[in-house]
C-alpha cells in the first residue's frame, strides 16, 4: 500500500519502497508489479500518440483553413498545444519516473509544475470558452462588435494565471500540502465548474425561448450552428471531469480522512491513465461533432501522406462558409 503525493509520484516521505533491489525499474516492478508496469505503459504510449497527433491536426487545420479562426477556436487550438506538451513533456517525464523512479529534485519540481499547469490551464481554457460561448448566444450584437484584444486579453489569462499559481504552488507544497491541495481543487476545479454550469444555464435558458418559427430558416440555421458548438464544448467539459475527477477526489479524502491516507498502488496507475487520456479525447470529440473540423483533419492528413510520398497534394478548398473570423465584425 502507498500514501499519494500531490502529483502521483514516488518518493521517501509518501511511499515505503523495497531498499534492494537499487535499480528504480526494479523497485517499481516491486512495488506495482510487472504486468501493470507493462499495461501502463502501453496505454501511456497510446496516448502519447494521440495527444501529439490529434492536437497537432487540430492546431494545423487552425492555422490552414481561415474559416476556422473563430473566437471560440481560438481557445480550442491554445488548449490544443497544453495538450500537445502534455503528449510531448509531461507522460515522458511520468514514464521516466514510473520506470527509473529517478530522485533528482529538479526533475520532480519540473514534473510537477508541468502536471499540475497542463490540468489548471484546460479547466481555465474550457471556462473561457463557456463564457464566450453565453456571452454570444445572450447578447450576440455586443458580440459581434466586441474587439478581438478582448479575447487576446483572455487567452493570456488562461496561461498567465496557471503558471502563476503552479509556480507559487510549487513552493506551497513545500511546507503546506493540505493547503495546496485545496487551493488547487477549489481555485482551478470547484470554481471553474460552477462558472461553466452558470455559463451553460444561461445558454440553456436562452435557447429554449428562442426556438419559435417566427425565427426564421436563417435564424434557425444560425441556431442550430450555434447548440452545434455547444454541445461539443460540452462533451469537451464532460470527459474533462470525468479524467481529472478521481485524482481530485484521492487528493482531498487525504486531507480530511487521516485513516484513509493508504491507497492501493495501482491506484495511482489509474488516476494518472484518466488525467492524460483526456488530452488525447478532445481531437476525436471535434472530429465526431464538428464537420468543419473533421473535414480539416481529413484534408491535413491527405497532404501529409502526399508530401511523404514526394507527391503534389491537389490545392481545394474544403468550405467556403460565411463563418466570422477574428479580426472581422461578426465573429461567433
Amino acid at each position: 500500500m502507498i500514501k499519494i503525493a500531490m502529483n502521483g509520484t514516488i518518493n521517501n516521505r509518501t511511499a515505503t519502497l523495497p531498499p534492494q533491489p537499487a535499480s528504480g525499474l526494479s523497485r517499481s516492478i516491486i512495488f506495482y508489479g510487472l504486468a501493470p508496469i507493462i499495461t501502463s505503459c502501453i496505454f501511456y504510449i497510446i496516448i502519447i500518440v494521440l495527444a501529439i497527433f490529434g492536437n497537432a491536426l487540430v492546431v494545423g487545420s487552425f492555422i490552414r483553413h481561415r474559416h476556422l479562426r473563430t473566437y471560440t477556436n481560438y481557445f480550442v487550438a491554445s488548449m490544443a498545444v497544453a495538450d500537445i506538451t502534455v503528449g510531448a513533456v509531461s507522460i515522458p517525464m511520468w514514464l521516466t519516473i514510473l520506470l527509473l523512479a529517478p530522485r533528482d529534485r529538479v526533475f520532480s519540481q519540473v514534473y510537477f509544475f508541468l502536471d499540475a499547469f497542463s490540468g489548471t490551464t484546460s479547466i481555465l481554457h474550457l471556462m473561457v470558452i463557456s463564457l464566450e460561448r453565453f456571452f454570444a448566444i445572450t447578447y450576440p450584437v455586443r458580440h459581434r462588435n466586441t474587439s478581438a484584444n478582448v479575447y487576446y486579453l483572455f487567452l493570456v489569462f488562461v496561461w498567465f494565471l496557471p503558471a502563476t499559481m503552479c509556480g507559487i504552488s510549487l513552493e506551497l507544497k513545500k511546507t503546506q500540502r493540505h493547503l495546496n491541495i485545496m487551493i488547487l481543487f477549489v481555485a482551478f476545479f470547484v470554481i471553474p465548474l460552477l462558472v461553466i454550469l452558470f455559463a451553460y444555464g444561461g445558454i440553456w435558458k436562452v435557447v429554449r425561448n428562442r426556438v419559435m418559427p417566427q425565427e426564421g430558416q436563417s435564424g434557425q440555421r444560425s441556431l442550430k450552428r450555434d447548440m452545434r458548438v455547444i454541445v461539443t464544448i460540452a462533451l469537451v467539459i464532460l470527459f474533462f471531469v470525468i479524467a481529472w475527477l478521481p485524482f481530485f477526489i484521492v487528493n482531498v479524502v487525504t486531507i480530511y480522512c487521516p485513516s484513509c491516507k493508504t491507497f492501493n498502488p495501482h491506484l495511482i496507475l489509474f488516476m494518472k491513465f484518466m488525467h492524460y487520456s483526456n488530452s488525447a479525447v478532445n481531437p476525436v470529440v471535434y472530429a465526431v461533432k464538428i464537420p468543419e473540423f473533421r473535414r480539416a483533419f481529413r484534408q491535413l492528413v491527405g497532404l501529409c501522406l502526399c508530401r511523404a510520398n514526394s507527391l503534389r497534394p491537389r490545392d481545394n478548398e474544403l468550405f467556403s462558409g460565411t463563418d466570422a473570423r477574428v479580426g472581422q465584425k461578426g465573429s461567433h
